[in-house]
């Protein structure tokens, strides 16, 4: 979850590694009240969260026009060269066009040169705005893959809450059929499994568990690839058995 700013500076956080955590420590490290897995957090305590934290939604990056595009595919030291190159060739074309006696194949030749690295250049240019624009398609898929309502527990009840208004340290509770509203750290599991084959590649879902992720000497618990964090489950991955918070 990111806050939207406008042109501002943004104080980095630290980055916590949940699932290294135990339950205990995930609620301290929250800044939660010991009695949070009961009672949820309280309505004044997650419009707080809310406010310090922004909605809990995709940071949306600047639209860049077309030309801003072209730019970027254009702005690097190769294409400069390129261009060098492409200029050299036709000084050189056209020194040899107002000579008294010109060489035609040098002629040819030069100007050869010139279409073939503009070709170059435009070719590569029209295939990096391709992978750009299918880049952002993907993310507006995974948007719309993130799940509209979430069910939490708020002053001890449950209730259902747009996902946008999911704040760290809500206690989320997940049914079969759900999708996961944002990245959690399991506190309670009921033969939990959720689908993460988009994330991690495995073809059958993945059982959860409530421990903490034992990590090795030496390794940093970052490292720890997602499939491994078995007491993890994250945004709009689908849960296909049993049930959890």
């Amino acid at each position: 979850m990111g806050k939207e700013t406008n042109n501002e500076v943004v104080e980095e956080r630290p980055i916590v590694s949940w699932h290294s955590l135990t339950i205990d420590e995930t609620i301290t490290t929250l800044k939660a009240d010991e009695n949070l897995q009961k009672a949820g957090l309280t309505t004044a305590d997650a419009k707080a969260r809310l406010a310090e934290y922004g909605p809990n939604k995709m940071s949306e990056a600047e639209k860049e026009t077309i030309w801003e595009k072209i730019w970027k595919q254009v702005a690097n030291v190769l294409v400069c060269i390129l261009v060098v190159v492409a200029l050299v060739s036709a000084a050189r074309g056209i020194t040899e066009m107002v000579l008294p006696d010109p060489n035609g194949t040098t002629i040819l030749t030069s100007w050869v040169q010139v279409g073939l690295i503009t070709t170059v250049i435009t070719v590569n240019t029209f295939i990096g705005i391709l992978q750009e624009g299918s880049a952002e398609k993907a993310a507006e898929a995974l948007k719309n893959m993130l799940s509209a309502d979430a069910r939490v527990l708020r002053d001890g009840k449950e209730v259902m809450i747009p996902a946008i208004e999911v704040v760290p340290g809500d206690v989320i509770i997940l049914t079969l059929g759900d999708r996961c509203p944002a990245d959690m750290r399991i506190i309670q599991s009921t033969n939990l499994a959720c689908g993460e084959a988009a994330l991690t590649g495995e073809s059958v879902p993945i059982d959860k568990v409530i421990t903490a992720i034992e990590i090795p000497a030496n390794i940093n618990p970052e490292q720890i690839p997602l499939g491994d964090r078995r007491n993890m489950t994250f945004s709009a991955t689908l849960v296909a058995q049993g049930s959890g918070v």
